[in-house]
C-alpha cells in the first residue's frame, strides 16, 4: 500500500522585501471650552382663604355680686399694695464694671427724736418693721422704774416713701397707759401687730380697720414682758404667739376668728429648782399646787431653733441658759396645766442673760450677758465653741440679713459691731458709729430694703442705709 519514492528538489526565489514604508501624520487637539449657567427653581402656590366673622354672645354680668366681691377684697388688696414697694432683686444694681460708691457706703439716712417737750427722759424700747418693709413701728418708755408702771406711752408708725425716704411725722399713733417693752409684727398679716407692756399685759391690734383701734387683750403676766415671738413653723402651720415674762412663765396663744378670739394653748415655767443657789430649798409648805403656780426663774429672753421648731433656748436673770422642748415638757408637781420645758442646760453666764439668737443657717445660737461676754453655742453641746470678750455691755444681738454668717451687737457705747459666727472674729471695716449716740437700746433690719433702724436711750430713732452686698466686700 505504501512505497518509498524520491523526487528532485524544487527551488523558488524569496519575495520578502526589507524596505519599510514610513508615513508622517500631524495631530492637533483644540482647547476644551466650559460654559456654566445658574438656574433657580421657583415654586409658587396659590391658596384662597375665607374668614367668617363669628358672632359673640353678650356676657351677662351680675354687677351686685361684682360689687360685693370688690368690697370684700379691696381692703386687703390696698394693704398689700401699701406694703409691697417692689422687689429688691435689682436694688443697688450698677451696669458699670466698677463698683459704685453709693452701693458700698454706709450712711445715715434720717434721724428723728420722738420725745415730747416734757423733762421726762424717753428710751426707745423696741423697733419693728412691717413684713413689706414700708412701715416702722416704734415704742418707748421710761428708762428705769422704781415702782409699778403707770406711765402714758405710745406706739408710733412711720412710713417710708417708694424712694426710701423716711417720713418723720407718724402716720398712726396708739396711746397706752403703761410703757411698751416689745413689738412684734405678724409674719404674714401686715396689719397685725402685738405688743408687750411693762405691767405684764400683752395686746394685739388689727390695723386694717382704720376706725377702730381697740386692742385685743391676749393675756396678762405677773410681771414685765421680756419676750414676744411669733412661732410660724408648727404642726398646724398656724402662727402662735409666744410670750415670756420676768415672772418665769411662758405662754403660747392661739389666735382665731380673724384675730378676735385668743385661746391659751400651753403654759410653761422654768422651775426654780434649776437655779443652783436654790437647789436645796424645801418644798412649799402650802402644798403641791401652791408650789406649781408660784413664780419661776425670771426669764429675760428666748428664741426658737430654726432646725427643730419644737426646741427653744431660754435665758434667765440669774445667768442660766436652758435648752427647752415643747414636746418633752413634763408637768410640775403633777399639775398638768403647767409644764417644765427644760431638758438640758448650757454653760452659765456670770451675769444676767441679755439676748439669745438662733441661727437660720447653722445649728447654733449666740448669747450675750451682763458679764460682757458673747458666746457661740452648738445647740447639741452644753459647752460654748467661742467666747467674745467686749468692753461694753451688749443688750442685743441681730443676724445680718445680707450674710447669715454675720451678726451685730449693740448696747452700751456708740458703736454697733459685726462678728463672724464661724470663728468669732470681729469685722473691723463693718460697723455703725455715731458721735452723738450714747447707748443703743434696740435695732431692727428692714426685711425688704437695705436699711436698718436704731433706737437709743435719748428718744432718737436713726435710719441707716447699709447695702447687703457690703458684707461680702468687708470679708475680703
Amino acid at each position: 500500500m505504501f512505497s518509498d519514492q524520491s523526487f528532485e528538489p524544487v527551488g523558488f526565489s524569496s519575495q520578502l522585501s526589507s524596505k519599510k514604508e514610513d508615513k508622517s501624520v500631524n495631530i492637533q487637539t483644540e482647547d476644551i471650552k466650559y460654559d456654566s449657567s445658574e438656574q433657580q427653581a421657583v415654586e409658587t402656590k396659590d391658596m384662597e382663604t375665607q374668614t367668617v366673622s363669628e358672632r359673640k354672645e353678650k356676657v351677662q354680668i351680675d354687677y351686685q355680686k361684682l360689687a360685693a366681691f370688690l368690697k370684700r377684697v379691696t381692703p386687703g388688696v390696698l394693704v398689700e399694695l401699701d406694703e409691697a414697694y417692689g422687689s429688691s432683686a435689682f436694688d443697688n444694681y450698677e451696669p458699670s464694671i466698677t463698683d459704685s460708691e453709693s452701693t458700698t457706703t454706709i450712711r445715715l439716712s434720717a434721724k428723728v427724736n420722738i420725745s415730747d417737750d416734757s423733762t421726762t427722759k424717753i428710751k426707745i424700747n423696741d423697733l419693728a418693721w412691717s413684713i413689706g418693709g414700708g412701715v416702722l413701728a416704734s415704742c418707748h418708755g421710761i428708762p428705769s422704774h422704781s415702782s409699778w408702771c403707770d406711765h402714758l406711752s405710745k406706739i408710733e408708725f412711720f412710713n417710708l416713701t417708694r424712694d426710701d425716704q423716711f417720713v418723720e411725722t407718724p402716720s398712726k399713733v396708739l396711746e397706752l397707759n403703761a410703757c411698751v417693752t416689745l413689738l412684734a409684727y405678724h409674719p404674714t398679716e401686715p396689719s397685725v401687730v402685738a405688743a408687750g407692756l411693762f405691767n405684764g399685759d400683752v395686746l394685739l391690734w388689727n390695723l386694717r380697720d382704720e376706725f377702730s383701734v381697740t386692742p385685743l387683750q391676749v393675756c396678762t403676766h405677773g410681771d414685765s414682758i421680756s419676750s414676744i415671738y411669733w412661732q410660724t413653723r408648727n404642726v398646724n402651720n398656724v402662727p402662735l404667739l409666744v410670750t415670756a415674762s420676768t415672772d418665769g412663765f411662758i405662754y403660747v396663744h392661739k389666735l382665731m376668728a380673724n384675730f378676735t378670739i385668743v385661746k391659751l394653748h400651753k403654759r410653761f415655767k422654768v422651775a426654780k429648782e434649776h437655779n443652783p443657789s436654790e437647789s436645796a430649798r424645801p418644798r412649799s409648805a402650802g402644798g403641791k399646787r401652791e408650789r406649781a403656780i408660784e413664780a419661776g426663774l425670771s426669764i429675760t429672753c428666748l428664741d426658737f431653733s430654726t432646725k427643730d421648731t419644737t426646741l427653744f433656748i431660754v435665758g434667765t436673770l440669774c445667768g442660766g441658759l436652758y435648752k427647752c422642748s415643747e414636746v418633752r415638757a413634763i408637768p410640775i408637781e403633777e399639775n398638768e396645766s403647767i409644764l417644765d420645758p427644760v431638758i438640758d442646760e448650757y454653760t452659765r453666764h456670770a451675769g444676767s442673760v441679755t439676748c439669745i439668737r438662733c441661727s437660720s443657717l447653722h445649728n447654733l445660737f449666740i448669747s450675750s450677758g451682763a458679764d460682757k461676754e458673747i458666746r457661740i453655742f452648738d445647740i447639741e453641746q452644753s459647752s460654748h465653741q467661742h467666747v467674745i470678750i467686749v468692753e461694753e455691755t451688749v443688750v442685743g444681738l441681730k443676724w445680718f440679713p445680707g450674710n447669715p454668717d454675720l451678726f451685730c451687737t449693740y448696747g452700751a457705747g456708740p458703736v454697733i459691731r459685726f462678728y463672724n459666727v464661724t470663728n468669732g472674729k470681729s469685722i473691723p471695716n463693718l460697723k455703725l458709729e455715731s458721735s452723738d449716740r450714747y447707748n443703743t437700746s434696740c435695732l431692727s433690719f428692714n426685711p425688704k430694703r437695705d436699711m436698718v433702724a436704731l433706737g437709743d436711750t435719748s428718744g432718737n430713732v436713726e435710719i441707716w442705709k447699709i447695702p447687703s452686698r457690703l458684707s461680702s466686700l468687708s470679708l475680703k
